[in-house]
Order: C-alpha cells, then structure tokens, then sequence
C-alpha cells in the first residue's frame, strides 16, 4: 500500500497560533498600533493574525514577513514564531508547495519558550516612550543650559575685565583722601557746619562699574553697579570705598554735597574715604566754587 501522506493540521492548530500571539502582547501591556507604528505594518493585517482571518491576509510569503517582524517587537523567538505559522497555516491552499512540505506538516515544534523578561514587560517602559516629548525635553534642556551659560559668561567677563584693569595700576597704594582744589587766596575759615547725625551716600551709576563699599568698617556693597541705577547708604563715621573699577561710571552726593570726581573713564581707584571732616572740607568750598 502506499504511505499515506501527513494530513495538514486543522484550523484550530491556527486559531490557538493568533491567540497565543494577542496573549503575549497583551502580557506585555503593548497595542496593536504600538507594533503597527514601529514595524509599519497595517494594524488591519495584525489584526487579522491575531484573529486568524487569512481572507484579509496577504499571500503567505508577505504573512510570515509580518508574523516574523510581530515576533521580534514582542521579544519572541522570530524563526521558531513563523516556523509555527507555518505549521498552523498548512491547510490554507495559498501556501507554496515546495520541497519543504515535509517540513511545514512535520509534527508541531516544542511549546514557544520565552525570552527572560523584567515585571515590567518586554520590551522595556523606555521603547514606549513618546519620541517628541523626549525630543521636546531635550530642546528645552539644552536652551535652559544655554541661558545659564550666557548669564555666567557674561558675569565672569566683567568679573575679568575689573580684575584685569586692577592690575594695570600700582599694586600696592596708600589710602588717600580725595583732594580739594585748592584756592589761590586765603580766605576765612567759615564757621563750622553743625555735625549731622548720619553720613548719608548718594550714588547714580552713569556706566556700569564694580563696588566695593565699606560703611563704618562693614562691606555695605560687593558687585556691580549698573548704568542708571541709584543707591543710597548710611554711616555713622565714614564711608570707604575698596575698589571702583570704572571711577568716571558714578556721580557721589556726601549729605547733599556733591563730590569731585573719583577719577577717569575706567580707571581702577582704590582705598577713597569720605568722612566727616571731608564733608566739612567740601561744604567750606562750595562758595568759592559759585562766586
């Protein structure tokens, strides 16, 4: 008698096959248009294996590109997943009939062994992720960081440039005191102005220019001093200032007398102190400066 031929596995065998497939893609948590938008394939046509519609299906050859690419996305083993549809779908009369018939109805091959997985699922939350929010945290990231840098850049530029103007001059300078233009005749010595309670400075910034202000021996002020900006700080004694990086960036009001003043446009001067006994040497040459 001849040798019976293997009879192709029934429908059932290919229905238990999409089944299996929806069952680990669901385990993992992952939608058909997630694997749609990632393998490009039409979700039609993965709903279609899942549910075994082989009427919606394509010719087999492009089925198994789309079961193989399915497989790879979910963490399967690609090869062994068509090999079992392969199996499963020997009774549709649109397989190829090739040398490997035998194969395609050879008894099933071993129950599917999953890959390792986390509790969170294959593939891993991350590949889920929404590409353009990650595009868009990334853009505002870096013009966070941009900011950040110009603002630093810009601070530590003038922090150079005082520093770099400070060493052009005389390392070491005594203090001094700001001179009174002196007159060209004697004149009597008016009489003394009644004591103020406080010293009171007034300064208006023409330019900008780095302070260092000290008020009866404790630093008021340690920064810059911008263009158009006025301040105002009180003493008991006297006050005494530092360092001013730009001497010709700042007009100075004593109690209402203007002073002279301290210097050039972007001259370093050190070590200036305005007291009380200066005070009066500015209030007793405000008449002759207006005869």
């Amino acid at each position: 008698m001849p040798e019976e031929q293997p009879q192709p596995p029934p429908h059932s065998e290919l229905a238990s096959f999409g089944e299996e497939l929806r069952r680990e893609r669901e385990i993992r948590g992952i939608s058909l248009k997630e694997i749609a938008d990632a393998t490009k394939i039409s979700k039609r046509f993965l709903e279609a294996i899942e549910r075994n519609d082989h009427k919606t299906l394509p010719a087999p050859v492009f089925t198994r590109g789309f079961v193989r690419e399915y497989a790879k996305y979910l963490g399967l083993n690609a090869e062994e997943m068509v090999n079992r549809y392969n199996y499963a779908a020997a009774g549709d009369d649109r397989i190829e009939k090739s040398a490997h018939l035998d194969r395609l109805v050879a008894p099933p091959p071993p129950p599917l062994k999953e890959k390792p997985r986390t509790p969170r699922g294959i593939p891993p939350p991350y590949a889920r992720i929404d590409r353009n929010l990650v595009i868009t945290f990334v853009i505002v990231a870096l013009l966070v960081a941009i900011s950040y840098w110009a603002v630093k850049h810009k601070r530590d530029s003038a922090a150079e440039a005082a520093r770099e103007a400070a060493t052009s001059t005389t390392p070491k300078e005594a203090p001094q005191k700001v001179a009174v233009a002196a007159t060209t005749a004697p004149v009597a010595a008016p009489a003394p102005a009644p004591a103020d309670d406080l010293l009171r400075l007034t300064i208006e910034m023409s330019d900008d220019s780095w302070v260092v202000l000290k008020a009866d021996g404790k630093t008021v002020w340690n920064e810059d001093l911008v263009k158009g900006q006025t301040k105002t700080f009180e003493a008991n004694e006297e006050f005494r200032f530092v360092t001013i990086g730009n001497a010709a960036g700042m007009s100075l009001k004593l109690n209402g007398v203007q002073v002279p003043p301290l210097g050039r446009k972007r001259q370093v001067v050190r070590d200036v102190v305005l007291d009380r006994e200066f005070l009066q040497r500015q209030r007793a040459a405000e008449p002759q400066s207006n005869p």
